[in-house]
């Protein structure tokens, strides 16, 4: 549906639409459809013909050697500037130096469609009601937030805590979000075998402080026992 837009608004729209169509399908004719062969050619024949003929019809004109030169100069590099001209207008969808990049217009115009019709449908997008119940939705699940993390998230990382409390800590799984017609809630997931078994295989922070010492203390002796065989 159009909504509360006006019909004035509509009707505007409409026009840039069918004249957008009007001129893409103009540039369209002129990157596929050729210019006639045999027209191109005769011009450029006749464009030839005018440089051999054009002197002697400005010296008989003139009577003056240096003034049928500089005219006949003038006369054939306007023509030969249609000429050319005229050439380039053919074929306009080029991208090489000191021409219009219409391929990268193209490209940007393309970028700016894109970029208007993307995103939701207007009439869901602005609905007040569902955008007022997500808004409250995810408001609430940040206000929830730091709840979660006090019960599942040990208090002190430093060693300080018990082994066992830091043994129960483990990360908890994000919240998902549930729509029945509309309205938004908040589910979290149970507690599977899976996250059971990985609770019960952790490790507090000591314990693996003193794994790690343990491994370098090996390190440090195995160094040591190759160095006396190197030495040896």
């Amino acid at each position: 549906s159009l909504g509360a837009v006006g019909p004035p608004i509509i009707s505007r729209i409409f026009q840039f639409l069918s004249d957008g169509m009007i001129h893409y399908n103009h540039a369209r004719k002129i990157m596929f459809i050729p210019f006639p062969f045999p027209h191109a050619q005769l011009t450029a024949v006749f464009t030839a013909t005018l440089v051999f003929v054009v002197p002697l019809l400005m010296t008989e004109f003139t009577g003056l050697i240096w003034l049928g030169c500089l005219l006949t100069f003038l006369t054939v590099t306007c023509l030969f500037g249609l000429h050319e001209v005229a050439k380039e207008l053919e074929n306009p969808f080029r991208n090489i130096p000191n021409d219009i990049p219409l391929c990268t217009f193209l490209a940007q115009f393309n970028e700016s469609l894109i970029t208007i019709l993307s995103g939701y449908h207007p009439d869901h997008y602005w609905d007040a009601e569902k955008f007022r119940r997500s808004y409250e939705s995810q408001l609430s699940m940040v206000k929830e937030a730091p709840a979660d993390m006090e019960t599942n998230y040990p208090r002190n990382l430093s060693g300080a805590g018990s082994g066992t409390d830091q043994e129960k800590a483990v990360t908890p799984p994000p919240p998902t979000r549930r729509n029945n017609g509309g309205d938004s809630a908040i589910q979290r997931p149970q507690s599977t075998a899976a996250d059971k078994k990985a609770q019960s295989t952790s490790m507090s922070l000591p314990e693996l402080q003193q794994m790690i010492q343990e491994q370098a203390l090996e390190i440090e002796h195995l160094k040591r026992e190759m160095g006396e065989k190197k030495a040896l």
